[in-house]
């Protein structure tokens, strides 16, 4: 995802996320495509790959 580029599902921004997967502290921001987390420092994207309904 680009800003000011839309992405196919049209969404600007990432969905959000509650918690960091590497320390569990919660004080994320955006960054760039994903998440920059405050207490542990670290910046990580989450991606949905299925959604385990058959078709």
């Amino acid at each position: 995802m680009t800003e000011g580029k839309p992405s196919p599902a049209g969404r600007q921004r990432p969905l959000p996320v509650f918690h960091c997967p590497y320390c569990g502290d919660e004080d994320l921001t955006p960054y760039e495509e994903g998440w920059r987390c405050g207490a542990c420092l670290r910046a990580f994207s989450v991606r949905l790959i299925a959604t385990g309904v058959q078709e």
